[in-house]
């Protein structure tokens, strides 16, 4: 019998994902005292709520109608709900790997329904972008883990950020996390952590975590590096990776040799809309002098649009470039930008408060709150891509917005059973027709 993943997927619902979240949180290490006044699963179902309801900061948290309480433990699953004090207390030295690990159970769920086969975009290839991002900058607060940056005015400031490894396509809206990995100092390192050493953790986790994975990474000019193409073509995955002419010389010189000769191969198209695009690429280069062992294949392309503007790409990839496939390895390049529109700026900019400081601790906190923000935000990816109930009220609503500020305005006065009974009530209050 055929599966039918449109029925499975009509089951990944937000109660369904808090269900599975809510166990998955009881079952992670505690590793404090027996008589904690908090279970560890409160704690993090908390956790995840306050960024689920996009809620401002913690103390706003805290502060409850008899409502609110009521639909946290109802919808949250939350028995106890801490103080904000009790929060950061908590969440401080908790390690933030096991929760890196729901990740995973999150994927499991989407590859069950048949949403990651809706993915696969190069010969059941999928397209993992991979990108760093800053969620903590104080000139005054920080922690051994925190990297430092000396300015020339004299200032030092303290960071922290991380590493997030994307789901995107460049014909789907949604984008989910596979993983994050935290940029961090050891203590007592003089050394910053970098980009460069977190993206060899990060790969490794994922190749240990996905072992069916069969990604076509795109990532940006700093990738482009011997050492990190022979680690990911050493899992056998697949790359796309943006170049830039003054930081690989040799391989330009390469390049304008090839042409020199003839060697580099055309493609000119003008679409209906009269937009121009033009592809150039040669197969077979070495990335540079040193590293003659990593061989690479190279494509330019062009787009002119109307008014006679040029914007230009180059990237490098171990795909076999040809005529048939310049294309799809220029739109795989260009969707790597979805982890900075689709993820990035989503959590800066609509709601998440992925730039505040919702507290920094001594240890692990700075890092358990951009988790726990990154799993709220991939939940609400979840439901925009499979929750029918979800796109019906966002479509009547017409903004996220909107939508996350009546879900807010009704947790404080109306007690619900559950996050369904919930949006039902803010489709009535608006005549959105449900179907």
């Amino acid at each position: 019998m055929p599966v039918n993943y449109k029925r499975l997927q009509e089951k990944i619902t937000f109660d369904d994902l808090m269900g599975t979240l809510s166990e998955e949180f009881a079952q992670l290490p505690d590793q404090r005292r027996a008589n904690s006044s908090y279970d560890l699963a409160d704690v993090l179902r908390s956790a995840f709520a306050m960024f689920s309801l996009k809620s401002p900061s913690l103390l706003a948290f805290k502060e409850l109608t008899r409502q609110e309480e009521k639909n946290l433990k109802a919808i949250y699953q939350i028995r106890s709900i801490p103080s904000d004090t009790q929060m950061r207390t908590t969440l401080d030295p908790l390690s933030p790997a096991p929760l890196r690990t729901l990740f995973a159970k999150l994927f499991h769920k989407l590859s069950e329904a048949g949403v990651i086969k809706q993915y696969e975009y190069w010969k059941g290839q999928l397209v993992i972008s991979i990108d760093g991002v800053e969620h903590f900058c104080s000139t005054n607060v920080h922690c051994n883990h925190c990297t430092i940056r000396a300015h020339r005015n004299g200032e030092t400031s303290y960071h922290h950020a991380g590493l997030a490894a994307v789901l995107v396509h460049p014909d789907q809206e949604e984008v989910f996390t596979l993983d994050f990995e935290p940029i961090l100092n050891a203590d007592g390192s003089k050394k910053n952590d970098c980009e460069r050493n977190a993206a060899k953790r990060l790969c490794q986790d994922l190749h240990e975590r996905y072992p069916d994975l069969k990604p076509i990474l795109v990532e940006d000019a700093l990738y482009a590096n011997a050492p990190h193409i022979r680690q990911i073509t050493g899992y056998g995955w697949l790359f796309v990776l943006n170049v830039k002419p003054d930081s690989h010389e040799s391989l330009e010189r390469q390049i304008a040799g090839r042409k020199a000769s003839g060697q580099v191969k055309e493609l000119p198209i003008t679409d209906p809309q009269r937009i121009k695009h033009y592809f150039a690429w040669t197969n077979d280069l070495c990335l540079c002098e040193s590293a003659i062992d990593v061989s690479v294949n190279y494509l330019l392309y062009e787009q002119t649009d109307k008014k006679g503007k040029v914007t230009r790409w180059t990237w490098i990839t171990n795909i076999p470039l040809n005529a048939r496939s310049v294309e799809a390895v220029m739109r795989a390049g260009r969707a790597r930008w979805k982890i900075e529109n689709e993820t990035f700026n989503t959590l800066k900019n609509q709601g998440y408060n992925f730039e505040h400081n919702y507290g920094h601790g001594k240890q692990n906190l700075a890092t358990i709150l951009a988790l726990m923000m990154f799993l709220a935000f991939t939940v609400d990816q979840m439901i925009q891509r499979c929750w029918r109930l979800f796109r019906q009220v966002r479509g009547g609503l017409r903004t996220k917005a909107k939508l996350w500020d009546m879900v807010r305005s009704l947790f404080k006065v109306q007690p619900f059973p559950t996050m369904d009974a919930l949006y039902r009530q803010i489709a009535d209050l608006y005549d959105i027709q449900l179907c």
